[in-house]
């Protein structure tokens, strides 16, 4: 391969160097019984060989700067990538995750695609699940879900359209002015000739007939404001004022807490709310973070979020297509529905951030920095982040893995070195969520872990009915 990393790719990269940093995804998934190791290499092969970069690695940095490059692995072989591990029979949920929590901290071979997959035994009642990880670097949210998709039974999914639970279009592009169609328009005795331009070329008629009318002061007018709301939208996201809650209370671990949650009838919920399911993720999560803090004698109003906003993708598996967006979000959630009103808005207005426009450059910019230079500053990011989220599309239906029924799929995210990342599958109607935790800064993940579950349980009671309260799934 010869793809370079994007500018945000080459910062992931880059910022794995720092164990409290790393930038490892990856989902959990329960089965009722124990694959086939042999049918799940032969899946992965298969796999291997619809996403090069599956078989490929970023090039070793030079001590100057710039992008690295996808570089094929040398005597490529998954049996490299897959591993065999059993619990102490009966193995709990609470066994799987500590666990994982110790596989995710595992470096990855630095001359070897960063990713891998752990069949993991012993789970009570015959059970088995299967961990599969790989750097941030391979893919984002949705690109992982399709790579799933890659070694499911069940041809077809996830669809080549799937998107973020709470995705926009933000194609600007409006290709319905296009007189394409054989409408009843068309005069009798009359043929229409369609050519089809390249986007781009379309974009730059457009705007040269716009121009024709446009009066010089007005347009250097709208350039100068759209400069200076780009200005304060990069201030805000790169120069935010003040800590998190939890800085400065205890050095970061360079391992990871996870809990999982399930809420059932997230969907129904959210719609009855008027939002999204990635909304009511947002919404619980920080009003569970709240009332932790609350119990803890430090309480906080309001909480700072970072949540990835996807831009333009392709339909193909891996890579990465978003920009990360920084907002706060409240925690009182004594009035449901005001709170998620308030989350649901401010998350619309972070899509629409303008340092989304420059992201790329932003990027571009710091991957020129010293290596010492990025890393302070990605730490400074984070100390004033008190948690990340997203949710994607997960499983419809019953879904197969070599033979084996998917019981459950729980997506991993980095913590990114904040406190708390909540990462979510929706998953028929509900969201499917993976809690990864600093323990040194959280360091009562039970008490977490019921105060998230009841913020979701006083969502879900304003709009559904008590039998489908929230519980963590242990």
């Amino acid at each position: 391969m010869s793809e370079r990393l994007s500018p945000i790719e080459t910062v992931m990269w880059r910022a794995g160097q720092d164990p409290t940093l790393r930038m490892t995804i990856g989902t959990l998934v329960v089965l009722d019984q124990s694959p086939s190791r042999d049918a799940l290499v032969a899946r992965l092969e298969a796999a291997v060989s619809e996403v090069p970069r599956l078989a490929a690695h970023p090039e070793r940095l030079a001590a100057g700067p710039g992008r690295p490059t996808w570089t094929a692995d040398d005597d490529h072989a998954v049996e490299y990538h897959v591993r065999s591990l059993a619990l102490a029979a009966p193995g709990s949920m609470r066994d799987l995750l500590d666990l994982v929590g110790l596989l995710e901290s595992v470096p990855f071979d630095p001359l070897r695609s960063p990713w891998d997959v752990t069949l993991i035994d012993g789970l009570e009642g015959g059970r088995a699940a299967l961990y599969l990880r790989a750097h941030h670097v391979l893919t984002d949210g949705v690109g992982g879900v399709r790579l799933v998709g890659l070694i499911l039974d069940e041809p077809g999914w996830p669809a080549a359209t799937a998107a973020p639970l709470d995705a926009d279009d933000d194609d600007d592009d409006d290709d319905d002015d296009d007189a394409t169609s054989n409408g009843s328009g068309r005069r009798a005795g009359t043929f229409t000739l369609t050519i089809d331009l390249p986007r781009g070329v379309r974009r730059l008629l457009r705007s040269f007939e716009a121009a024709r009318d446009v009066d010089p002061l007005e347009a250097a007018m709208r350039g100068a404001q759209r400069a200076l709301d780009i200005a304060n939208s990069v201030s805000r996201q790169l120069m935010p004022n003040g800590d998190s809650v939890a800085a400065n209370s205890a050095p970061p671990s360079m391992l990871s807490h996870y809990e999982v949650v399930v809420v059932d009838g997230a969907r129904e919920a959210a719609l009855a709310l008027g939002g999204s399911r990635n909304d009511l993720l947002v919404a619980g999560a920080a009003a569970g973070l709240g009332r932790y803090y609350e119990r803890l004698g430090r309480p906080a109003h309001d909480l700072r979020l970072v949540t990835p906003t996807t831009r333009r993708r392709t339909h193909a598996p891996g890579g990465n297509w978003f920009a990360p967006t920084r907002l706060e979000v409240p925690t009182d959630v004594s009035r449901p529905a005001r709170q998620f009103g308030v989350v649901a808005e401010r998350l619309a207005q972070a899509r629409c951030e303008p340092a989304l426009r420059v992201a790329t450059g932003l990027a571009t910019t710091a991957g020129y920095l010293p290596t010492s230079m990025l890393l302070s500053a990605l730490h400074a990011q984070a100390a004033s982040v008190d948690f990340a989220a997203t949710a994607v599309p997960g499983l419809r239906g019953a879904r197969h893995i070599c033979g084996s029924l998917i019981e459950a799929a729980y997506p991993l995210g980095p913590r990114l070195g904040c406190p708390m990342n909540v990462t979510a599958l929706g998953n028929e109607d509900r969201l499917d969520i993976g809690v990864a935790i600093d323990p040194n800064v959280l360091d009562q993940p039970d008490l977490l872990v019921e105060c998230l579950v009841e913020a979701f349980g006083i969502l879900a009671a304003g709009s559904v009915a008590s039998d489908r309260d929230p519980k963590p799934a242990r």
